[in-house]
């Protein structure tokens, strides 16, 4: 998954407030029972004396330094449990509190990301993307087929709108159970109204459920934000927090009603430079429009579609218009 140094950093502040306020509380816990209880530490104390001057034996050469060690620090283990359950705490009262118990509150097990860290990670994805709230209603578990109809008809395909949308919705299921290992990208295209945003949305949250980063941008924005970066011009959207490294990098960029800009030079060179270099590195791109195949060919230039046609899976989705159903 790429996060940017700072979204990382963010992450690993939390495990290092995690950790603190665990020492803390571990702390204040001793310096309690040791007060109530001076025995537990009288025999922590004898603990680690015990323990230092093993080791210390040990790398003087005495082979038999450790031997006997575990079964006394075992015993006086015991005699503190004792003690901590006759003055009414729990037994492992003055063990190590760790959020995680998996990786100890480090975020990493044998290198690797604990699970702990994704759900942290997919958290400030969540509130980063600025669809929060819209991802709450509008994923697959609210998917409606009943606003497809089978009596609409796509004259190409000779396929109703029902059938397309659940080939759709199989095949944007099938881009998100192999996002990790195909980097594949898509293009819905079709009338407005016709649910295209909503299934970008759906799978925007499932990719988010799975801790990727997903930068939601649309196209007018996407431009003004690049224009931004390009020129260094300082014009506030609410999109400033989103750098060019990002929209290169996340696991997913998302460019929503494409057409809808003004089109010109830069537009065209800003686009093929993007969907380029994502390609390179094998960063997935959805891309909607309410524009047809032959308006998104007058549009923008050859070199942006003969990049696309060989890279993209073009969607088609048609019917009525939902929002006036709705």
């Amino acid at each position: 998954m790429a996060i940017t140094k700072s979204q990382a950093d963010y992450i690993d502040g939390i495990f290092e407030n995690r950790r603190l306020e665990n020492q803390i509380e571990m702390d204040r816990r001793r310096a309690e029972v040791y007060d109530a209880i001076p025995e537990i530490g009288e025999l922590n104390d004898k603990a680690a004396t015990l323990a230092a001057d093993a080791a210390r034996r040990s790398l003087s050469g005495d082979a038999s330094a450790m031997e006997g060690l575990d079964k006394t620090l075992s015993d006086i283990a015991k005699q503190r449990e004792a003690l901590l359950l006759a003055g009414g705490y729990s037994a492992d009262y003055l063990d190590d509190i760790y959020h995680c118990q998996i990786c100890k509150d480090t975020g990493y097990v044998n290198g690797e990301s604990c699970k702990c860290r994704e759900e942290e990670i997919s958290k400030m994805l969540y509130t980063n993307s600025q669809l929060s709230d819209i991802l709450q209603k509008e994923n697959f578990a609210t998917f409606n087929f009943d606003y497809y109809s089978d009596d609409v008809i796509d004259e190409a395909t000779n396929m109703s709108a029902l059938e397309n949308i659940k080939n759709v919705v199989a095949s944007s299921k099938e881009f998100i159970n192999d996002f990790d290992k195909d980097h594949s990208n898509l293009l819905f295209y079709g009338m407005a109204g016709t649910g295209k945003t909503f299934l970008i949305n759906c799978i925007t949250k499932e990719l988010l459920d799975q801790s990727y980063s997903v930068i939601y941008l649309p196209a007018i924005q996407f431009f003004e934000l690049m224009a931004n970066h390009t020129f260094g011009r300082d014009n506030e959207t609410a999109y400033n927090e989103v750098s060019s490294y990002d929209i290169m990098n996340c696991d997913l960029l998302v460019i929503d009603d494409l057409g809808t800009e003004v089109q010109n030079s830069f537009t065209d060179s800003c686009l093929f430079n993007c969907m380029n270099e994502r390609l390179l590195h094998q960063k997935s791109t959805l891309i909607s429009t309410n524009l047809s195949l032959e308006e998104l060919f007058d549009t923008y230039n050859d070199r942006i579609f003969s990049r696309a046609i060989g890279e993209y899976k073009f969607f088609k989705i048609f019917g009525d218009d939902i929002r006036r159903k709705k």
